[in-house]
């Protein structure tokens, strides 16, 4: 294998760094969104009030913006790391395996970063209502039900591929 140069280097621990903090922040949202409905149906449990709603909100809307920015920052810089890497998807099943996850599932989290953005702008906007939020929360939700649990089961395959690096195939030269 030949040794990688010091900018795909760079793109790839920007790429793996801000991956770790979309996982992270990502799997913290999950639980902080699913944690405000009842287990059945999308109804605020009996504890959240329209007086609290604004300060919940408010509370994650920090998250939002790290799940939204580090994803962007991820996919650009794992796109940089993939074009100046000397390493060849043909040699390296691992990294195109790694590749084909993060590539098929930007498609729809392409869909629920629309949302995100959508909400971005809304909490920017200082008068934003709860109502506005709490349905477009909902609409997160709802739009790709089971999809953030494929998502992170997808992604908790990627440390084996890149610790263990199945698939790779061994060249020799032939000089």
């Amino acid at each position: 294998m030949k040794k990688n140069n010091n900018l795909s280097l760079l793109f790839g621990y920007l790429a793996f760094t801000s991956g770790s903090i979309w996982f992270g922040a990502y799997i913290s949202r999950l639980l902080t969104t699913y944690q405000m409905f009842e287990e059945t149906e999308f109804a605020l449990k009996n504890y959240i009030t329209n007086e609290n709603l604004s300060a919940i909100f408010q509370t994650t809307f920090p998250i939002v913006n790290l799940t939204f920015y580090s994803y962007i920052v991820m996919i650009i810089t794992f796109t940089l790391f993939l074009i100046f890497s000397s390493l060849k998807l043909k040699e390296n099943g691992w990294l195109l395996i790694v590749s084909l996850i993060i590539y098929l599932t930007l498609p729809l989290e392409s869909i629920l970063l629309m949302i995100d953005y959508k909400l971005i702008v809304l909490f920017m906007d200082e008068q934003f209502g709860s109502a506005q939020v709490l349905n477009m929360v909902i609409e997160r939700i709802s739009k790709l039900s089971s999809f953030p649990i494929i998502l992170i089961l997808s992604y908790l395959t990627i440390p084996f591929f890149l610790v263990f690096k199945p698939f790779t195939l061994n060249r020799k030269n032939e000089n």
